[in-house]
């Protein structure tokens, strides 16, 4: 077993999302919940990326990678890189938007 792999227990109660969320909003709101660092680990998982593959690229040692992936798990709600994989590759990122990213075609611009 390597050091990036562990299993964070999942409680589905620790964030829970506003009432009312289809699943595609409550991805939404789930990723909105994490930190500049985690939503750039986070896309790297999406792509299926591992955790150890992703601590080297960003140049993060083990205690400091254990504790933003810990914290990504958590307010995701999965078990590992792998579920993140599974759960949000075909999820929407926020900056997929079209108004973020200057598309404003259906104005008639």
């Amino acid at each position: 077993m390597h050091w990036f792999k562990f299993i964070l227990p999942v409680n589905g109660d620790d964030i829970i999302p506003p009432e009312g969320m289809d699943e595609e909003q409550k991805k939404q709101w789930r990723i909105a919940l994490l930190t500049e660092q985690e939503y750039a680990a986070f896309k790297w998982f999406r792509m299926g990326y591992t955790a150890r593959w992703t601590a080297e690229t960003m140049f993060l040692d083990r205690k400091t990678a254990k504790k933003l992936f810990c914290s990504i798990y958590r307010k995701l709600c999965v078990a590992d890189e792998a579920e993140v994989t599974r759960e949000y590759r075909g999820a929407k990122l926020p900056a997929e938007t079209t108004q973020e990213r200057g598309d404003f075609s259906e104005f008639g611009e």
